[in-house]
């Protein structure tokens, strides 16, 4: 597993940043049986790059514990990331 931090390490609610997903991008091309884990910012606005860019593993912190839904969040990421891996089969 590798993590690509989409967010500067060291506090919650930050804003997720898509200039790190190249990486997720050239490890899934590289890698395409790793698993590829993003941290930082990961949102139902932000989980569809992620997923595109080739992250399987989602770590979301203020997206879910701030939600009034957090199983719904969680429900969304999850299938972001699940729609990903069924298209590219």
């Amino acid at each position: 597993m590798v993590l690509v931090m989409t967010v500067e390490p060291g506090f919650g609610g930050q804003s997720f940043m898509a200039d790190q997903l190249p990486k997720v991008s050239a490890l899934r091309n590289k890698y395409p049986d790793l698993n590829i884990e993003v941290d930082g910012g990961l949102s139902g606005k932000t989980i569809d790059q992620a997923a595109d860019a080739g992250a399987n593993v989602i770590v979301a912190g203020s997206a879910v514990f701030g939600a009034s839904n957090p199983g719904e969040v969680i429900k969304t990421l999850r299938d972001a990331v699940d729609r990903r891996r069924t298209e590219k089969l």
